[in-house]
């Protein structure tokens, strides 16, 4: 009897673990974030998504404020019995916001074992600092902060009890679909310092480092193209974002693809890839539906995904280099955009 008593706690003990294990995973899931460490674990719940150009991490700025004309928003979610519109009150009257988000698709968070006291940053060009020296996503805890412009706020009335609140930005360096954990409005006063700023000369070496980027007059046809037939073709430039004409539309699509490139700085395994042509961001399963293989035997090009574009370009490396860092990051590479391409179909559900 006291086996079979033993026995029975046993099971209970591993069927009530199995029913912890599997609330975190749906927590997870559902862009709420949990730790199970000792007594110190954080629940965390999202406030909202991110609705973004970007679909894939790679590619994505390092720093959103480098690619000023990257666009995307922030879909607010309704927390308890509060007005989510009465939550935004008063934030129109901030230029910028600081958002706290988490890194939903770091595979490395899971397993903080995986995680590495010392990386290898692509501007140090190999050379390895401590995690907390670098702003990598793959830390212990996957939770990062941006800075962001805020361009407007939108709210949309769903019937007469529901509705849509929208922060609209730009600048952003955020995946579609990331898990916004908090907002807080910029005050450059308390968020910025003056005087006595001290920085590594890899960061102020690679901030002042980008690389050329040009266009065949092919691409620039493509563009415009597909601007004159629809629109609306894209997601978060047109019409709706206060551009009424094709040429409004292509100079800020334009230059926020060239921002994206010229700052498209990776590790040496991914650079080595985007010199011989080996990144196709279509073959992503976050873009599988919204592009069919070319079959036409075209010479093999690196591809990245921007709002509802594909942008096909070569990347060649530079014989002589102003920062031998650069060597294994690309940061001085030329780069040539040859197609552009819109995607269609729906890779996130979120058109």
């Amino acid at each position: 009897d006291r086996k079979c008593t033993e026995l029975e706690k046993e099971v209970a003990s591993l069927r009530q673990k199995l029913r912890n294990e599997s609330k975190d995973s749906t927590k997870r899931r559902n862009g709420n974030s949990t730790r199970n460490e000792g007594d110190s674990g954080l629940h965390v719940k999202r406030i909202g998504k991110i609705k973004s150009i970007y679909r894939l991490c790679v590619g994505t700025p390092r720093q959103g404020l480098l690619a000023p004309n990257a666009r995307g928003c922030i879909e607010l979610e309704k927390l308890g019995d509060s007005s989510t519109s009465s939550s935004v009150s008063g934030l129109e009257g901030y230029s910028h916001i600081w958002i706290l988000f988490e890194f939903h698709l770091n595979t490395k968070a899971k397993n903080s074992k995986r995680i590495k006291s010392k990386i290898a940053p692509p501007a140090l060009g190999g050379e390895k600092v401590g995690i907390f020296a670098t702003r990598t996503p793959h830390r212990f805890n996957p939770i990062g902060i941006t800075l962001c412009k805020l361009d407007r706020i939108e709210v949309i009335r769903v019937g007469k009890k529901k509705e849509k609140v929208m922060l609209h930005i730009s600048g952003l360096d955020l995946v579609d679909g990331t898990p916004v954990l908090d907002i807080k409005p910029y005050v450059p006063v308390y968020d910025s310092v003056a005087m006595d700023v001290k920085l590594p000369p890899w960061v102020a070496g690679g901030l002042a480092t980008q690389r050329k980027v040009t266009y065949s007059e092919s691409s620039i046809s493509e563009l415009t193209s597909i601007l004159e037939q629809n629109k609306k073709a894209l997601q978060f430039y047109g019409p709706k974002y206060g551009e009424t004409s094709v040429e409004e539309t292509l100079e800020s699509i334009q230059s926020c693809i060239t921002q994206v490139l010229a700052i498209d700085v990776r590790s040496s395994f991914q650079t080595k890839k985007a010199r011989e042509g080996k990144f196709q961001a279509e073959r992503s399963v976050r873009l599988k539906d919204m592009h069919k293989e070319s079959e036409d035997g075209s010479p093999a090009v690196c591809t990245q995904q921007l709002d509802n574009l594909l942008i096909k370009y070569t990347v060649d490396e530079q014989a002589n280099l102003e920062r031998s860092s650069s060597e294994g990051s690309g940061a001085e590479d030329t780069v040539k955009v040859l197609s552009i391409q819109l995607l269609t179909g729906n890779a996130t559900g979120q058109r």
